[in-house]
């Protein structure tokens, strides 16, 4: 559900912008009742009423079009990615469970991500999309070598981080429902 709603975000994000935005919110429904349906309606022979061809190739049309319409992020937006960072490396203080070398990856993505948007003309977005990416990644690492509460919270920076980075960074998400409904078609 949260990728549904970074989604939302980003189709938002693109109207805003200019960009002809129907046909992504005609189909929107569609992308939402193919999530609602897992796994019951994905393992079923008829998955085709689900996964529409029409759906899936809108879907990645959204895809083609976020990655092509990054907005500058507003200082708004880089003033609450830089506290969700800081919420990061805090829980790593906190965290004893997680292993030195997870630890210390987590820590360089989260500098890279901060260098990424102070020096924004020497990295680029394409830098920033990507080092986002590796810590949705890592922090979902975190949740499976932590334990307990912070386990939890792991969790919870991972599917929150497209919260504030969604309408200013990161612009893959459809990418990503695309590829999971690939996964399960086979």
């Amino acid at each position: 559900m949260c990728l549904l709603a970074a989604m939302k975000l980003s189709v938002d994000d693109l109207e805003r912008g200019g960009y002809r935005v129907k046909s992504f919110r005609r189909s929107f429904r569609l992308w939402t009742k193919a999530i609602m349906n897992y796994p019951h309606a994905w393992n079923a022979a008829s998955n085709g009423s689900v996964f529409s061809v029409h759906a899936m190739d809108t879907l990645e049309n959204l895809a083609a079009a976020i990655d092509g319409h990054l907005p500058a992020p507003t200082p708004e937006r880089v003033v609450e990615i830089m506290s969700y960072l800081d919420n990061v490396v805090s829980l790593l203080g906190e965290d004893q469970n997680l292993s030195p070398e997870l630890r210390l990856h987590v820590s360089k993505i989260v500098q890279t991500i901060r260098s990424c948007i102070a020096e924004e003309s020497a990295f680029g977005e394409t830098d920033l999309k990507q080092s986002l990416y590796d810590l949705w990644v890592a922090l979902y690492a975190a949740a499976g070598q932590s334990d307990g509460e912070t386990r939890g919270r792991w969790a919870t920076m991972a599917e929150t981080i497209y919260r504030p980075a969604a309408a200013g960074f990161i612009g893959s998400i459809p990418g990503l429902a695309i590829s999971a409904a690939q996964l399960v078609q086979g």
